[in-house]
């Protein structure tokens, strides 16, 4: 059968036709976008398992590809910050948040979503058949038998999501940091204590409680969103677009909530006070024109607001801003 996970991340690069960087051992590439740059950057562990680590600032990257449906590795997903969507095999989306990890058996959307536009996360893809065949005196000597994952973990359903213990966040926050300062024995060593937590039975997270949303009702959400951001300066009633959407307010709060991980008030305020930290460190804006175009009508309550999400007033943030950049010629 080959590597399947060669295939098809050789198959993903070919269709995305996206610049990369191949080393000895690894793959990364990078893409930008308006929300920023997005890294990711994949190594091989041990045949027939990659371990990625994604650094994603954008709302979005292109996901699986038509070449890529036939192929179902095993997956191991662990948000260290942000939010992911994830499509389940019934055709449900849930959406992993901090400290959460997912076993599944389930392969990429076509498009894979960040709400926060913002995600910082671990994956680890293997194949467990051609694992064990490869890695026979390796699996014998770590006692590791991945075959049990699916015993253990796909009891109902082929994705398994729960918090991790204060073990795995250990063995997973190490991991992480091999992201900046890479380490090809560093990570077999992490990868095989984090194999061996999720195979032991004692130490088994119990399954979260989640609520599950359908192909409409996160369209909804996104489509809300969309609306309500379109121009920041605007403040549209909820009652208006749960109208033009079809749907109840309490229901479109819920599942914009589900979707995006907050309040409909708190995503919109923090977006505004994100933009505002943009046009106080990029423009000579006045402060009065950066409250309007964020949406205050009163710069009093906008310097409240500011200085609530980022412990200084909007004149101070600059000024800080400005005394730490570094000194350039003209």
């Amino acid at each position: 059968m080959g590597d399947i996970l060669s295939t098809m991340l050789k198959n993903f690069l070919e269709a995305s036709n996206i610049q990369f960087e191949k080393g000895p051992n690894s793959t990364t590439f990078t893409i930008n976008s308006s929300d920023g740059i997005s890294k990711t950057s994949l190594y091989n562990i041990l045949p027939y398992m990659h371990l990625i680590f994604f650094d994603i600032h954008a709302s979005s990257l292109p996901g699986e590809i038509a070449e890529n449906a036939s192929f179902h590795p095993l997956q191991f997903n662990y948000c260290v910050g942000g939010r992911i969507e994830l499509l389940l095999d019934d055709n449900s989306y849930i959406y992993l948040q901090e400290n959460d990890f997912c076993i599944s058996r389930q392969t990429s959307q076509n498009e894979s979503f960040f709400p926060t536009k913002y995600y910082h996360g671990i994956t680890i893809y293997f194949d467990p058949d051609f694992f064990t065949d490869a890695n026979k005196e390796l699996t014998s000597l770590f006692n590791l038998d991945l075959h049990l994952l699916s015993e253990l973990y796909f009891d109902k359903k082929d994705t398994y999501i729960a918090d991790s213990s204060d073990k795995m966040k250990s063995v997973l926050k190490r991991l992480w940091q091999l992201n900046d300062t890479p380490s090809a024995f560093d990570m077999k060593i992490s990868v095989l204590q984090l194999l061996h937590l999720l195979l032991d039975k004692t130490t088994i997270s119990p399954e979260k409680t989640l609520t599950f949303y359908t192909k409409v009702q996160v369209e909804i959400a996104k489509k809300a969103e969309q609306l309500l951001t379109m121009d920041l300066k605007e403040h549209i009633p909820i009652k208006e677009i749960a109208i033009q959407l079809n749907v109840s307010e309490t229901s479109l709060k819920n599942y914009f909530r589900g979707v995006y991980g907050k309040n409909i008030s708190d995503y919109l305020r923090d977006l505004r006070m994100e933009y505002a930290k943009k046009l106080l460190t990029e423009t000579k804006l006045p402060i009065s024109e950066i409250a309007y175009m964020t949406g205050y009508t009163k710069q009093g309550k906008f310097a409240e607001v500011f200085r609530e999400k980022f412990q200084l007033k909007p004149l101070e943030f600059r000024r800080t801003y400005n005394l730490n950049k570094p000194i350039t010629k003209e």
